[in-house]
């Protein structure tokens, strides 16, 4: 080979080949952002509208629909799936995973377009919501206050929020829970009555009397002036004395009618921090910025803000990405270097020298640098996935210098000159290094086209670990035959440490009991393959043990509660049940700092963001000491407080989670089981829910179940008679139009005061608000300028109507949701399956199953695929590297007992198959092969120098018994801390070092054993 060659004969090229490389990895990693995952950009839409103060109902029928009838053809959609609420409309367009957003969002744009002309004319609007990594908060706060508490959503809207949003990084700043200032006209309608005046003509009066219109220019000399007409309120006061009619001679006033006061806007949200009353702050960051540099900026703008706003404002963190980032990266980190030094430990026991030993560690450091110059070159971040690529490619960017290594010094040992061994080794097992580089490249390549959470999660892990691992190659055919050819000493001039002469005496005696199992192995080939097939066999009647779940779930100092109170609840009685809950996290000695918010936002916007709200809907969350100062995981805290928050009486449906940030950022914190039933009938479709219901509760393992549709809740129905109302000049959207600004109000025109404008609403006094009775007595205006009460012209009666109005694919679909305590999600999930498999669907009915268990099918549906290309793309690699079919077949036959050894690790950990240890699984496809390769390859070089075939396997396995331990042990001891850290978030790698661990232990043995007994067995029938 060439390449080793030049690199011995041109040291100094090498070196300077190698210190660039150096100085671009220093200069890329300084220039790399920080940040939890790679950036993610679903392949979902939302497009929202707000139709104020309509019904879910009315939203479905006269937004939701027509949206959903011409956004259902646009192109590469897989999924469309609506909410419907009260004052708004949400619909989710679900592309496949390889649409380009960009095309969608304009396709999405000329649907709506189509659509605008059918939608109620009281509609907004629609906008469109692209959701991607950078909309998941990075910093969550609560603000509470004392005496500043009714200034305190303007302090925060204008004293801590609009500094925050200037500076750079940082994005939207959501923040709930407190109100508005408002300039509130609040009409007595028996003081209307009097005056024989309607509301609709103060609405009439205040629009044309809030006005600054210019009405044109004034020639003065040489100057040209505007001129206008400023006819803007300019306080509380002075929009009391606006005439709104006469009496005789005398002026009708708005405040002869009406209480104008310059208030706030009505309490319909209220929120909580650590207990205080207060405002919740939810930070988001822009795009691309580095999340933990932008998180340190505002904590460091917020210890100045503090000294500018009132003393009894007090700021406590409920999320901070940052922690999480720093606590993950710091684990993973010291995983890594812990792993690194137990390989050069390994190498140091193996090799005997120190000189070897460092040739062989320098692979560590200059693949570690490429990753990162291709990290930089992909323009990806720092974060949880590609550290952990760095930490799992530790133990392997060793292998291939462990193999040239060794078989230069033994060169070196039997006579050969540094500098001749160093060409001649290398070259002699290249083709075979090059070809186990190409069995792990094999394996991860294909991880470059899985799509779906999979994909995002994968794709950089693959990349991450195929250019560490060519990197490793390059390394090997180069740096490591240079550095050899000058640090290597003859066996005269060098003197054995006695660790080494120790570590030396021992691999000796394994290696002699290694051969004479082998040579038993040769003469009683029958018995052991037989005993080696009976333990596989029987080590598959484990599988059932085994259990599945999609990712695994991460103690990351987070337990929120959802608690749903009865329909048609008020927001003042779902606060105090916060109230309680929150009492019961002050008793929990791990909860840091709370958070409570109840009610419902403004127009409903936080359900576009994905929470849960409504009156009677409240949502409570809490921050626990890091988890090296406390006893008990997160989840046992939840499952503690679970038992006490459903013992509240009011509470109908409860959630209690310790989410995960992984989770939430996939999954928006909702649960992983999802079953939905679709159809139109409402009737039968609740029927089948409450029987799968039934089914999910007596299940074990099964917790917070609960159906998604919501019961009916009360309403009013006004219905008009046509007949009479059409006599007196009257229709429904007058009428309709009369009730609206009674009773949701009317906002506008505006009331400006340093810049900043306020809305004016007119609205019926709140005590006048009260009483269904009350609404007959609403005043009406016809047509012609008469005033009416509405009980003559229609019937005011109580119903039931929808709460929320859920759709899929342009059915009604209604959900059985749960979550999983104490068992894995796929047994759970399993034992539903089997009950329901006796339900008998009625026409027009289908079940779906959703949420994690639905992602989780895809994801290991596409990962078994994937798995079977590795294996399939590792034979033909092997077939090219030997030309030859049986060598690589023989080889394969080392890759079942890397599943007999995961299987076994995950039975004795009790580690379920997740995608991070599915992944290991893959990884093990082409790890288990490098060895073998190794094997046969030098067997295959002894037959053909003229050894007989048993002698060619002995001395072959003996031989090549130092590296293939040494690979196998440097991988293994490189996931050691993978599998045994017990750091924050390392719930995601555990399951991946133990099934490396658990594969290559078995595999590795197993291996050294069957392999050659394969190989001899073959080639003796071949030349029979």
């Amino acid at each position: 080979m060439r390449l080793p060659e030049i690199a011995v004969r041109r040291p100094v090229t090498t070196v300077m080949v190698f210190a660039a490389i150096a100085l671009l990895g220093s200069v890329a990693f300084l220039k790399l952002n920080l940040d939890m995952l790679p950036d993610i950009e679903p392949p979902a839409v939302s497009v929202i509208t707000i139709y104020p103060g309509a019904s879910a109902t009315d939203v479905e029928s006269e937004v939701t629909k027509y949206l959903e009838d011409k956004l259902s053809t646009t192109p590469d959609l897989d999924r469309l799936e609506s909410k419907s609420k009260d004052n708004i409309a949400i619909i989710n367009c679900i592309f496949d995973w390889n649409t380009d957003l960009d095309v969608a969002v304009n396709d999405i744009r000329e649907k709506i377009d189509l659509a605008k002309p059918d939608l109620a004319s009281g509609a907004e609007a629609p906008f469109i919501f692209k959701f991607s990594s950078s909309m998941v908060p990075v910093l969550v706060m609560t603000v509470t206050a004392k005496e500043s508490s009714p200034d305190l959503y303007r302090i925060v809207d204008k004293q801590i929020a609009d500094p925050l949003k200037r500076m750079p990084g940082v994005g939207a700043i959501l923040y709930e829970g407190g109100v508005e200032r408002q300039i509130n006209v609040h009409f007595d309608r028996d003081s209307l009555d009097a005056h024989h005046l309607s509301v609709q003509q103060i609405r009439t009066v205040l629009s044309s009397e809030n006005l600054n219109l210019p009405v044109g220019t004034v020639k003065v000399g040489k100057e040209e002036l505007q001129v206008r007409v400023d006819g803007r309120y300019r306080d509380a006061a002075e929009i009391g004395n606006t005439v709104i009619g006469s009496d005789g001679d005398a002026f009708i006033r708005l405040r002869d009618v009406a209480e104008v006061i310059d208030a706030h806007e009505e309490t319909t949200q209220w929120g909580w921090g650590s207990g205080v009353p207060g405002m919740v702050m939810i930070i988001q960051k822009q795009s691309g910025a580095n999340t933990v540099n932008v998180i340190n900026a505002i904590k460091e703008r917020l210890k100045t803000l503090k000294t500018e706003v009132p003393a009894d404002i007090e700021i406590h963190k409920i999320l901070d990405t940052s922690d999480h980032i720093y606590s993950m990266i710091y684990n993973l980190t010291e995983s890594a270097a812990v792993g690194g030094i137990l390989v050069i430990v390994v190498c140091f026991l193996f090799l005997r020298r120190f000189r070897p030993s460092l040739v062989v560690t320098m692979a560590i450091p200059f693949s570690i640098v490429v990753a990162f110059i291709g990290l930089f070159a992909m323009g990806y971040t720092i974060n949880v996935i590609s550290l952990m690529s760095i930490a799992i490619a530790v133990g392997m960017v060793v292998d291939d210098a462990i193999v040239v290594l060794e078989n230069i010094v033994r060169h070196v040992d039997e006579g050969m000159s540094p500098r001749r061994a160093a060409v001649e080794g290398t070259s002699e097992v290249g083709m075979a290094v090059a070809a186990s580089t190409l069995t792990i490249v094999a394996v991860f390549a294909p991880l470059l086209l899985v799509k779906g959470i999979a994909g995002i999660i994968f794709g950089q892990l693959a990349f991450m670990i195929l250019i560490s691992i060519m990197a490793s190659l390059f390394i090997s055919l180069t740096l490591t035959p240079m550095a050899s050819s000058r640090l290597l000493l003859l066996p005269k001039e060098r003197k054995l440490n006695p660790v080494f002469a120790w570590s030396e005496r021992v691999l000796n005696t394994i290696a002699g009991i290694y051969a004479r199992v082998l040579e038993w192995g040769l003469r009683h080939r029958r018995v052991a393959l037989s005993t080696i097939a009976i333990a596989f066999v029987g080590s598959l009647v484990l599988i059932p043990l085994v259990g599945t779940e999609f990712l695994p779930e991460v103690d990351s100092r987070e337990i929120e509660v959802v608690v749903e109170l009865p329909e048609g609840t008020r927001g003042e009685v779902t606060a105090k049940t916060v109230e309680k809950i929150l009492d019961m996290f002050q008793e929990i000695s791990e909860v840091e700092a709370s958070y409570g918010l109840a009610g419902q936002s403004q127009k409903g916007l936080l359900s576009a963001m994905g929470f849960e709200e409504g009156t009677n809907l409240a949502r409570v969350g809490a921050r626990l000491v890091p988890k090296e100062e406390r006893q008990l995981s997160a989840k046992e805290i939840a499952a503690k407080i679970r038992p006490e928050v459903a013992s509240l009486p009011e509470v109908e449906k409860i959630s209690v989670r310790a989410i995960g940030a992984i989770q939430k950022l996939f999954f928006g914190g909702g649960r992983p089981i999802s079953i939905e039933i679709l159809g139109h009938d409402i009737e039968m479709t609740n029927k089948i829910a409450a029987k799968i219901r039934r089914i999910v509760e007596a299940t074990p393992g099964a917790v917070d179940v609960s159906v998604s549709r919501k019961k009916p809740r009360p309403e009013v129905l006004i219905r008009l008679n046509r007949d009479k109302a059409a006599s007196l000049g009257l229709n429904v959207a007058l009428v309709a139009d009369a009730l609206r600004t009674n009773y949701y109000g009317f906002d506008d025109t505006k009331f400006r005061e340093a810049g900043d404008d306020f809305d004016i609403e007119l609205r019926l006094k709140k005590d006048q608000r009260e009483s269904i009775r009350e609404i007959g007595e609403t005043p009406i205006t016809t047509l012609t300028g008469q005033t009416i009460k509405l009980r003559n012209v229609a019937s005011v009666c109580e119903a039931f109507g929808p709460v929320e109005i859920d759709r899929k694919n342009r059915t009604r679909v209604t959900k059985v949701l749960a979550g999983v305590q104490g068992r894995v999600l796929g047994d759970v999930v399993r034992d539903v399956r089997e009950q329901m498999a006796s339900l008998d669907l009625p026409p027009g009915v289908s079940i779906e199953w959703g949420g994690e268990v639905e992602e989780q099918r895809k994801a290991f549906r596409d990962l078994t695929l994937l798995l079977i290309l590795g294996v399939v793309l590792v034979y033909m690699v092997m077939a090219g590297e030997f030309e030859d079919f049986i060598d690589p077949f023989i080889i394969m036959f080392s890759v079942p007992f890397a599943f007999v050894g995961v299987i076994w690790a995950f039975v004795i950990t009790t580690t379920p198959l997740n995608l991070m240890s599915f992944i290991g699984v893959i990884m093990l496809m082409g790890i288990v092969v490098k060895n073998a390769i190794v094997l046969v390859d030098y067997t295959k070089q002894l037959r053909e120098r003229g050894m007989s075939l048993n002698e060619a396997v002995v001395t072959g396995g003996r031989t090549r018994l130092r590296p293939v331990l040494m690979t196998s042990l440097t991988t293994i001891f490189g996931m050691v801390p993978l599998a045994l850290s017990r750091g924050e978030g390392s719930e995601v790698w555990n399951a991946l070092g133990i099934t490396v661990i658990g594969g290559l232990l078995v595999s590795g043995i197993v291996t050294l054993i069957l392999v050659p007994l394969v190989y001899s067995l073959v080639h003796r029938n071949r030349m029979e």
